[in-house]
Formats: C-alpha cells, sequence, structure tokens
C-alpha cells in the first residue's frame, strides 16, 4: 500500500520494457522547452509511477494570484504522461489522447507537486491518474486537483 493524501491507493506492480526509461524520460523532458520555461522537474521516476515538482513564481499565476488552472493541468499531464511513459519499449512513446482534470481547492503557496501514477497499462493505451498537490508556507500540502488520463502508446 501506498498513501497519497490521506488516501489509501493499492499500487500495481509494473516492469518496465527497457532499463533505460529513467535516462529515456529526462532526455525527452530535457527537449521539452515549456517545461524548462514553467520550471517543471521530476523527482521520482519509478516504473508505473512519476512525480513532478513547480517551484511556484509569479510567473504561475492568474489575474488573482492563484495557480493558473492551465499550469496545475500540464504538471498533472506530465506526470501522468511520463508515468505511462516507464511501462513503454525503447523507441515506442505516449502521447495523451484524453485528459480530464477536477480542481478540488485554489492553488496559493509555493511549489506545486504532482504523483502520475498508471491505473492499467494496456497494448495501445495506458489509463492513469495523476494528484496535484500546493505546498503551503508552513510546509502543509494541500490537494488541490486530480486528473485522470488517457496515454497512447505510439509505436514506430
Amino acid at each position: 500500500m501506498v498513501t497519497f493524501g490521506t488516501e489509501y491507493l493499492c499500487v500495481m506492480t509494473y516492469q518496465p520494457q527497457t532499463p533505460r526509461f529513467r535516462e529515456i524520460i529526462l532526455a525527452h523532458l530535457e527537449r521539452q522547452e515549456f517545461m524548462k520555461h514553467i520550471g517543471c522537474m521530476l523527482t521520482v521516476i519509478e516504473p508505473g509511477h512519476v512525480e513532478a515538482v513547480i517551484e511556484l513564481d509569479r510567473v504561475h499565476q492568474q489575474q488573482i494570484g492563484l495557480v493558473h488552472g492551465g499550469v496545475t493541468a500540464t504538471i498533472a499531464d506530465v506526470a501522468a504522461g511520463f508515468a505511462g511513459f516507464t511501462l513503454v519499449a525503447e523507441g515506442e512513446h505516449t502521447v495523451t489522447a484524453e485528459i480530464k482534470i477536477s480542481y478540488f481547492a485554489k492553488g496559493l503557496g509555493r511549489r506545486l507537486r504532482s504523483v502520475g501514477r498508471v491505473v492499467k497499462a494496456g497494448r495501445s493505451m495506458h489509463f492513469c491518474e495523476a494528484d496535484v498537490y500546493c505546498e503551503q508556507d508552513d510546509g502543509t500540502e494541500i490537494l488541490i486537483a486530480r486528473a485522470t488520463t488517457t496515454m497512447a502508446v505510439i509505436r514506430p
């Protein structure tokens, strides 16, 4: 069992199809200029599980000072997408075929952290989720959003 916030989830054990999955993912992230622009970094890369963080600044805010919903959706998409990517063979890719995000609380704090996980891996599609937490100034985290995604597996 692994805890995500106050929830207990049964986590599947996945076997990556290439031992180089971490190296490949980091190389792909390095080529994503938008991720560099918003300061998105991966902190955990495990089979079926990826965590991403963004240290928040004014550039991430909307007009009243909250984290922009697009930033929240982006970090969820990155964490879920790369979680799915951990399970594809070398030379294959994943792309987002569908994403739905629900916002639970306002994003106001110093850091976003997204926990992405594969719920069901398939041959042509992976079904993934990502929870997005906002770290407050006192260090506590609040669950502010959850995304469900379908990641299409792209073969050469």
